[in-house]
């Protein structure tokens, strides 16, 4: 092992004294400066910013600037073009309102948000949809019973255990509908009414017909996530059961204690859904630089710029979270500009991407894999930067980095980046979340690349108090350590694309 360091070591020397002119990507990386990153921190978290929230016009004026700074630095869009809409991938998110739904049972009508919650992203219409009352009894009582195309009504003591239990109906037969009730503790009910409009009106998606993507289940992959996607499990009023029922409310309570099996009550339904979504409109802010050898494959480094916007009239500046990536990501590509200028390019392409929407679900870099401008199989890395020049609860000060994803779908990025690091950095490089189901793992836009299987590396300096509040200010980060990480950045990037 010890050899194979010294020799992974002097092979990364080796551009050191390599090139011509005296130029070496240790000058390259000196370009990047803590007073550059300064500024444009202070820049991307001005007032006209109003904390860049995403489809706003403070976000789009920070967009504007990023495309300023590529545009000014020498950078080409990625399609070659010098006109300024090109430097801009056009991303369309869907807002989501509060659904019109109405359920009727024995010509009785219930409201949504009233006597049920049905929040599917999918318009729905069942008529006359056959619903099956099995009380409190286990779904195994009922293993005869075929409920597809049929909704199931069930008890529950537990509200929040009452969505592991409809997962055990589904994996029965898959029911069109699950509806369940707490006929005891009524309050859960009218305090998850509440918390579903507001958690409603956070959600976005992208605006695309099929395989849609819902910033609240991104990232989940198992059959029950994706069940949810066009489906409903309902929690409905004691009202509303009643009414399917016929059952009086002491009669529910006595269903509710009693786990053995009932003759189930079959009564029907006709449930109608629309939702009403707002179209927001965003983009992500993209540039390039040409590789000479092999300009058709691509490393890819990029920060999100959006953030949370106002919230009670106080601007959520966002500084570490993200302006400071931003800012590293502006820098490391003019540093790459100036590579050029001096005769040296790298053997593979270079892109420069500021995601949109990270803050909505991760949904500009998932617009971008899903339209890449590039074919994803050409893309051979990507270097996500995400809150930097804080200091979390671990660390007594900011000579640190947290690198997620170093030994994941690339085993030779942790090496790389220890021996880099070692020659110019000189950080603390922090392992302690470098596994790949770690939360923070796929907590930013890396992940949209690790699902694609392209090896990604985050640079991440943890988390703090002032995270995702407006004390999140410029004045609290440590510009060195941003400096040093895109310096490391950079000439891991700059190692990547000129590899055999």
């Amino acid at each position: 092992m010890k050899i194979f360091r010294l020799c992974l070591l002097l092979t990364l020397s080796f551009p050191l004294f390599s090139f011509s002119q005296s130029y070496s990507n240790i000058d390259f990386a000196a370009q990047i400066s803590e007073k550059s990153i300064k500024k444009n921190v202070k820049s991307l978290c001005s007032d006209i910013m109003q904390g860049r929230e995403t489809g706003t016009e403070g976000q789009k004026n920070a967009a504007v600037y990023i495309y300023s700074q590529f545009k000014q630095a020498g950078l080409q869009a990625v399609d070659k073009s010098q006109d300024s809409l090109s430097y801009f991938q056009s991303v369309k998110l869907s807002k989501l309102g509060l659904p019109s739904a109405t359920i009727k049972v024995n010509k009785k009508t219930f409201y949504n948000y009233k006597d049920f919650v049905a929040g599917s992203i999918q318009d729905s219409i069942f008529k006359d949809l056959d619903i099956v009352y099995i009380g409190n009894s286990p779904i195994q009582n009922y293993s005869e019973i075929d409920f597809t195309n049929k909704a199931v009504l069930f008890l529950t003591s537990n509200f929040h255990k009452a969505f592991s239990q409809a997962y055990d109906i589904w994996k029965h037969s898959k029911p069109s509908l699950i509806l369940f009730c707490d006929p005891i503790n009524t309050s859960l009910f009218d305090r998850y009414i509440h918390t579903s409009k507001s958690v409603r009106y956070k959600r976005f998606r992208l605006k695309k017909p099929i395989d849609t993507v819902d910033s609240r289940i991104f990232g989940k992959e198992s059959d029950f996530y994706n069940y949810l996607r066009t489906h409903e499990i309902i929690p409905i009023s004691v009202r509303l059961t009643k009414a399917i029922t016929g059952l009086k409310l002491k009669q529910l309570k006595n269903s509710l204690a009693n786990q053995n099996q009932t003759t189930p009550i079959i009564a029907h339904l006709q449930l109608q859904l629309k939702n009403n979504d707002e179209i927001i409109k965003t983009e992500n802010v993209i540039s390039l630089i040409e590789g000479t050898e092999k300009p058709e494959e691509f490393i890819i480094i990029s920060a999100h710029f959006d953030h949370l916007g106002v919230d009670k009239k106080l601007i959520c500046y966002g500084a570490n979270d993200n302006a400071s990536g931003t800012a590293a990501l502006i820098e490391i590509a003019k540093a790459f500009k100036y590579a050029e200028l001096k005769g040296q390019r790298p053997k593979r392409s270079v892109i420069f991407t500021a995601f949109t929407a990270e803050e909505k679900g991760l949904l500009g870099s998932e617009f971008f894999v899903r339209n890449s401008p590039v074919p994803l199989k050409s893309i051979k890395a990507n270097l996500n930067m995400d809150m930097l020049g804080r200091i979390d609860e671990y660390h007594s000060s900011a000579n640190y980095i947290y690198l997620l994803g170093t030994s994941h779908l690339n085993p030779q990025l942790k090496p790389i980046s220890d021996s880099l690091n070692g020659l110019y950095s000189h950080l603390i490089l922090d392992y302690k979340y470098d596994q790949p189901h770690n939360p923070f793992y796929g907590s930013s836009d890396q992940a949209s690349f690790v699902k694609n299987k392209i090896p990604s590396i985050m640079y991440f300096n943890g988390l703090h108090d002032d995270y995702h509040t407006p004390e999140d200010t410029p004045n609290k980060l440590d510009y060195k350590n941003i400096e040093r990480v895109a310096q490391l950045v950079f000439l891991t990037a700059w190692e990547l694309s000129n590899q055999d």
